[in-house]
């Protein structure tokens, strides 16, 4: 008589996660550097804008004793981080998702949360040295300056509600076309930045567009921005609100985009 033992199976061995990720926000890093627009779009840009718009008013100061270069500083700095977001996770997405990229990355064994995950923190990384650059040309040229705390504690607060500029472009990226996204992109990035009085002060807009800015996410972001620099973080909470429910309003869109792309087998 013979007899049967059964043999256990070979485990199965899983990559680490941790240098996969690592690899990922290189991979992302890469790509954004390489390519000059998005540099000169995101970096460069708001450079050029706090020359042409800033250097002039950088030594007055507010009705409440606030310096302007601090409160330009901050603006230009919310519309670099808006235009990162729009372009690296609204066209960029979009590209890769039409290209087949997250078609491949589904059939192998990384999960998709890590690939998300690559991306927002080389968005953040690359966030930094904007705003890094910006500080700098802003102090140099201009002569303003954070102290060491504020300076940190302001850096940490936008990079978080960059959160939220982050889920609108990946709506945008899993809803549109790689065509239709980049024009959304430019659109968004643009009439948005300009409605949440980001280039113009707010009270010297037209009177619909100040009614419209306080349900746009790049002006409760500038708030939280301008607030913390004159030091009224009393009403802060509220803008932190409006700010966590466009990220999970956003998020539930791209997730639902996502999801449809995979039905379709895209």
């Amino acid at each position: 008589m013979t007899t049967l033992t059964r043999t256990a199976a070979p485990a199965i061995r899983r990559a680490p996660l941790l240098p996969a990720l690592g690899q990922l926000i290189l991979a992302e890093l890469r790509r954004m550097l390489r390519n000059p627009m998005f540099a000169i779009g995101t970096v460069g840009f708001p450079i050029m804008f706090f020359g042409l718009f800033g250097l002039s008013a950088v030594k007055e100061t507010t009705d409440g004793g606030v310096n302007v270069g601090q409160i330009i500083l901050v603006s230009f700095g919310t519309y670099s981080l808006l235009s990162l977001a729009m372009f690296s996770f609204g066209s960029a997405v979009a590209t890769e998702r039409t290209g087949g990229w997250l078609r491949l990355l589904r059939a192998s064994p990384m999960p998709t949360a890590l690939y998300f995950a690559g991306k927002v923190i080389a968005a953040l990384c690359f966030s930094t040295l904007a705003l890094s650059a910006l500080y700098a040309f802003a102090h140099f040229a201009g002569g303003v300056t954070l102290p060491l705390g504020l300076a940190l504690t302001l850096l940490v607060k936008l990079l978080a509600g960059m959160v939220s500029l982050i889920a609108v472009g990946l709506s945008i990226g899993f809803l549109a076309n790689p065509q239709a996204a980049q024009i959304l992109a430019n659109i968004v990035s643009v009439i948005i930045a300009f409605a949440s009085g980001l280039f113009v002060p707010l009270d010297q807009l037209p009177g619909f567009i100040q009614k419209v800015a306080p349900y746009l996410p790049s002006y409760h972001l500038a708030q939280v921005g301008w607030n913390t620099v004159a030091g009224h973080t009393a009403g802060e909470v509220t803008h932190w609100l409006w700010l966590g429910g466009y990220t999970l309003v956003f998020a539930a869109l791209a997730i639902w985009g996502l999801r449809r792309d995979e039905a379709r087998g895209q």
